[in-house]
C-alpha cells in the first residue's frame, strides 16, 4: 500500500515536470520567436541605414556645412542628401527601442542614445525642418509615440544654431601654430 502511493506520487511528480518542462520549452520557443522578429526587423531597418549611407554618397560634408550655414538654400538634391543622414540615426533609434520593447536592451539604453544624438541630428535648422514635417507622417506602428516624444523633449531646447556654435567654440579653442 505505501509502495503504491509513492508510485503514485512520484508519477504524479513526474507528469508534473514533465509538464513544467514542456511550459518552460514552450516560454523559450515563443521568446526566441520574438527575438527572430525584431532581428528581421532590425535588418530591415539596417538595410535603410545601408542605402541612405550610399545615397548621402562623397559630398556629404560640403552638403552638411550648407546644411548648417546655409539651410534655406539648399537644393532638393542636397536636401535628399541631408535625408539620408537624417533618417539613419532615426532608424537606429527605432532598433533599439524595438530591442527594448522585446526585453533585449534596457530602456534607459535607446534613450541614453537619443539624448546622445537627436541634438546633433536633429538640432540645426534643417534636422528640425526635417523631423517636424515626417515625424508627422510616420505611423506609430513605425516610429513609436514614446520614441517620438522623447526625441521631441531632446530637440526642444536646441536651438538651430547650437551645432554651429559648437564647432565655432572648438575653432576658436585651437591654439594657433607658432612660426616656425
Amino acid at each position: 500500500m505505501i509502495g503504491e502511493m509513492t508510485n503514485r506520487w512520484l508519477n504524479v511528480t513526474a507528469n508534473m515536470g514533465v509538464l513544467v518542462g514542456l511550459t518552460l520549452v514552450l516560454f523559450e520557443m515563443r521568446h526566441n520567436q520574438e527575438l527572430v522578429r525584431v532581428t528581421l526587423t532590425n535588418d530591415y531597418y539596417t538595410s535603410y541605414i545601408a542605402a541612405d549611407t550610399v545615397f548621402a554618397g562623397e559630398n556629404l560634408p560640403e552638403v552638411w556645412e550648407k546644411a548648417l550655414l546655409d539651410p534655406e538654400n539648399l537644393s532638393i538634391k542636397e536636401m535628399r542628401i541631408m535625408e539620408a543622414q537624417t533618417f539613419s540615426p532615426i532608424n537606429r533609434w527605432i532598433n533599439l527601442y524595438r530591442l527594448s520593447e522585446a526585453g533585449i536592451v534596457d530602456e534607459a539604453f535607446w534613450k541614453r542614445q537619443v539624448n546622445l544624438d537627436a541634438g546633433y541630428y536633429l538640432g540645426t535648422a534643417y534636422g528640425k525642418a526635417y523631423w517636424e514635417v515626417s515625424k508627422n507622417s510616420w505611423t506609430s506602428e513605425f516610429l513609436p509615440e514614446t520614441l517620438k516624444s522623447h526625441i521631441d523633449s531632446v530637440i526642444s531646447d536646441r536651438g538651430p544654431e547650437d551645432t554651429l556654435n559648437y564647432y565655432n567654440k572648438i575653432k576658436a579653442a585651437i591654439e594657433p601654430r607658432s612660426p616656425t
